[in-house]
């Protein structure tokens, strides 16, 4: 996730004009400061505590709920983290930064049914957009529902066909739909491209029969974040 820097605290002040000014920009500035450098140090509830004064003050803005929602999200607790995520989207409904970090909720969840549903939102707003095309196919892949999976890679594919990610994503759904002589092409062709693919040596060593051959829903290699 992209930290918030000053021009979104502009944002954060325009939006919040219709409440009362009780914090100087300089206090909200403050907050907003050592909120990130706690998260750098990996500690999010001293992150998240340092930006309470802001909610307080400041309860119905997006810009200090979408935080709250990444840093509840960082801190594993995923209910408070999706209770202001719901929060920032009532706030900005086209947003689509709070669908990512949804999506990000509930695949730590193993909920992939919710995960297709906001992907299929994300889609959309940004039909060609990488990271929502990522996780549909993922959210797909995870229910079983490969050819759907393989119609989303070939989709993206044909706008950037050297891509690791969804190369990957091709190939395993190819294989797990049992299309092995087209998961062996597929995967041949990103070790050509990307030599030492840890993904591609993984399925060509199962296709020899070196490795036994038993369902796989793990995640590709490569993760789009």
């Amino acid at each position: 996730m992209k930290i918030i820097h000053y021009g979104a605290l502009i944002f954060f002040l325009m939006i919040s004009n219709c409440f009362p000014k009780e914090m100087s920009y300089d206090e909200i500035t403050t907050c907003y400061n050592k909120s990130y450098e706690y998260e750098q140090q990996q500690l999010y509830t001293n992150a998240i505590k340092a930006l309470k004064p802001v909610y307080v003050n400041y309860p119905n803005t997006y810009t200090v709920n979408y935080r709250l929602g990444w840093l509840y999200y960082l801190n594993r607790n995923y209910a408070n983290a999706l209770e202001h995520l719901n929060k920032a989207s009532v706030i900005i409904p086209q947003s689509i930064e709070t669908l990512q970090i949804q999506i990000y909720v509930y695949q730590a969840k193993a909920d992939w049914e919710t995960v297709e549903m906001l992907s299929a939102q994300w889609l959309k707003k940004d039909y060609y957009n990488i990271s929502g095309n990522y996780w549909y196919s993922v959210s797909l892949k995870m229910q079983g529902k490969y050819s759907l999976a393989i119609k989303i890679s070939n989709k993206m594919l044909s706008l950037q066909p050297t891509s690791s990610v969804f190369l990957q994503e091709l190939g395993e759904n190819l294989y797990l739909s049992d299309h092995i002589e087209e998961s062996k092409t597929v995967f041949n062709n990103l070790l050509i491209i990307y030599p030492g693919n840890s993904t591609a040596i993984y399925y060509l060593n199962k296709i020899q029969g070196i490795i036994s051959i038993t369902p796989h829903h793990s995640e590709p290699n490569k993760k789009i974040s």
